[in-house]
């Protein structure tokens, strides 16, 4: 706004009148503002009256060895628990995705096996089922064989 080149003095005091318009048109009412500041003090000076007197209460209260150690352990147990938890998370979840590696492989085997199962499977029974049939051919003939060799 202002500018910052070398000027004559005429001109130097037209530019700050200028200047000084500007900032007065900028800026808004000092009154609203004020209101709302002194509402918000308020408020917070009820607030803080509160919080205050509770404190004092609170100090002048004798507490017990046994309550102040309950308190003590609690917190310890409740950041334990926390941090806890998160490890356990983590290193459950790090060993969820190895194990899903581990079983992805295993499970590739393992239908691998299961295929090739099937297949000797079928090519058995077929097998078996000639051999059978052979069988039985073979059996009438030596049953003839005999009977013939009987008479």
């Amino acid at each position: 706004m202002v500018l910052r080149i070398m000027q004559t003095g005429v001109q130097k005091m037209r530019n700050h009148e200028i200047y000084l318009e500007i900032l007065l048109t900028t800026i808004p009412e000092k009154s609203c503002k004020k209101k709302t500041n002194k509402k918000n003090k308020k408020k917070n000076k009820k607030k803080n009256k509160k919080k205050n007197k509770n404190k004092k209460k609170n100090k002048n209260v004798k507490k017990s060895h046994a309550k102040r150690r309950r308190t003590r352990r609690r917190i310890r147990r409740r950041t334990r628990r926390k941090t806890r938890t998160r490890r356990r998370t983590k290193t459950r979840r790090i060993r969820r995705n190895k194990n899903k590696k581990k079983n992805k492989k295993k499970n590739k085997r393992k239908n691998k096996k299961k295929k090739n199962k099937k297949t000797k499977k079928k090519k058995n029974k077929n097998k078996n089922k000639k051999h059978k049939k052979k069988n039985k051919k073979n059996k009438k003939k030596n049953k003839k064989e005999k009977n013939k060799n009987k008479n």
